[in-house]
């Protein structure tokens, strides 16, 4: 059953790559002007294709035309959007469970007002919330000399205050979500019965309600992801980030955007894949994604 599980996640990450690659062809039919013939499609597709076979030699020009090998510039503006990225995963869900542990010793009437305020705060665009953030790390260090964090936007990487702030929106959707279902599970027969028998609450929620909760939760991991990657998007682009977004705005080709894309997508594959197999053994409970 697992294997069958692994092995269907390895289809949808060929099917994925081969929609990347589809993409990326079409985005080539507007990069140089607006070329929308079936054999420019068709040349992109099969330029990309080869390119794949052998990374090491994909080039990229810069603006003056100066035309040099991909590698090594390529791993510096990954790796920082990968750390940022993972980083950021983990941090959200993280704060969403520890929200979830405390929330679930406060009264009903505490938690649907809590279960409120997410539902206003995940309402909030996520360009306001980064400016709000970045804007109070700056009026902080204005008025008070302490710098919380360094500011996106220079030089140097930076990685606090990216992390964070990408990770309030998605922690606000897990946090959501895991109160749904903690209040549903808490109204199954079983959780009266351990209570009954004496278990404390605090018990049966990180023995039981956790691990039952952890298929579903898992299920709406790719809404999960889309907002994080949007986030990363938005942020890159707005603060000038020197990210993967920003590598491939400085080189749209297409062989280099499918190969950013599919690389990039690599990582979350590997994340999802060991959910899977985790929650699989753990609660014997097949997960789609």
């Amino acid at each position: 059953m697992l294997y069958k599980s692994l092995a269907a996640m390895l289809m949808k990450f060929l099917f994925v790559s081969l929609g990347i690659v589809m993409i990326s062809g079409v985005v080539g039919l507007f990069t140089n002007g607006i070329n929308l013939s079936l054999g420019a499609y068709l040349k992109n597709i099969w330029q990309i294709l080869v390119s794949l076979t052998s990374p090491s030699e994909i080039t990229i020009t810069n603006e003056d035309n100066n035309t040099y090998l991909m590698f090594p510039t390529f791993w510096s503006y990954y790796s920082y959007s990968i750390i940022i990225f993972i980083s950021s995963i983990l941090l959200a869900t993280l704060t969403a469970f520890t929200l979830t542990y405390f929330t679930v010793q406060l009264p009903k009437k505490a938690s649907t007002i809590m279960l409120k305020i997410l539902n206003f705060l995940e309402s909030l665009p996520d360009l306001f919330i980064i400016i709000i953030i970045q804007f109070s790390v700056i009026v902080i260090f204005k008025r008070t000399g302490v710098l919380l964090a360094p500011v996106a936007g220079g030089n140097d990487p930076v990685y606090f205050l990216p992390i964070v702030a990408l990770s309030i929106l998605p922690a606000i959707f897990i946090f959501r979500m895991c109160l749904l279902l903690v209040e549903d599970e808490l109204t199954k027969p079983y959780v009266d019965l351990a209570l009954s028998k004496g278990f404390k609450k605090m018990y049966i929620f990180t023995t039981h309600i956790v691990r039952n909760i952890m298929p579903s939760l898992m299920n709406h991991m790719k809404s999960f992801i889309l907002i994080l990657l949007s986030n990363l998007i938005v942020f890159e682009r707005l603060f000038n980030i020197y990210g993967i977004t920003h590598f491939i705005f400085a080189f749209p080709q297409v062989d280099v955007i499918s190969f950013s894309l599919i690389l990039f997508y690599i990582p979350i594959f590997i994340l999802l894949m060991i959910s899977n197999v985790i929650i699989h053994l753990t609660t014997g409970q097949k997960v789609v994604l």
